[in-house]
């Protein structure tokens, strides 16, 4: 059954570091899976626009990883574009050990981020079945290309973000779709701001 967006579970800060300790220890291509999932839980893409990332957009001159990343139309749900935030340090870190380690050693003409192990670019569809893959092998089940996505947007949720900051980071057109599908009713967060009362 395929999950939609707002169906997939979401992670919490120590199961995601669980997934990431799995695939490190376990993966075929740990830097290149761990780059992949701080992309999609940290920055709140989806599988299609991981897949499209360019070098050219996301390294600058310095050979730095640029904090703002155009995510161009044709990749982008409903081919609106936007922007994603690539400021968190983990995401930093991790694409930095990816491209240095990895990607600046494959010799391709594609200019994609993510290369996979046949030299090419990932399909859509091949990267989102890739995330399911590396949740299921560390145990997480019910975990899809969304997972990221709506565990960036609960783990914002309950720091207190405004909800109208958590869409403008979803990129989602509409702030019901990001209330509706993305920001639950979270019992912990109920029981937290219950609990922090005067």
């Amino acid at each position: 059954m395929r999950l939609h967006e707002g169906q997939a579970n979401s992670l919490n800060p120590q199961q995601f570091q669980d997934v990431i300790e799995y695939t490190r220890n376990n993966s075929r291509h740990p830097l290149r899976d761990i780059a992949i999932l701080q992309v999609s839980y940290r920055c709140g893409l989806r599988a299609m626009e991981i897949a499209g990332l360019q070098l050219r957009d996301l390294v600058n001159k310095n050979g730095e990883i640029n904090k703002h990343i155009p995510l161009r139309k044709k990749t982008t749900k409903g081919s609106r574009g936007g922007v994603a935030y690539f400021t968190q340090p983990d995401v930093r870190i991790a694409l930095e050990e990816y491209i240095v380690e990895i990607r600046s050693k494959i010799s391709t003409k594609h200019d994609n981020v993510f290369i996979s192990q046949k030299g090419t670019p990932f399909a859509p569809g091949t990267m989102s079945r890739l995330f399911g893959t590396l949740y299921n092998k560390a145990g997480m089940e019910g975990c899809t290309g969304h997972t990221g996505r709506r565990s960036l947007a609960r783990n914002l949720n309950a720091q207190n973000v405004s909800v109208y900051n958590i869409q403008k980071i979803l990129r989602h057109s509409s702030i019901e779709t990001t209330v509706n599908h993305y920001l639950s009713v979270d019992e912990e967060v109920l029981a937290n701001i219950v609990g922090n009362t005067v």
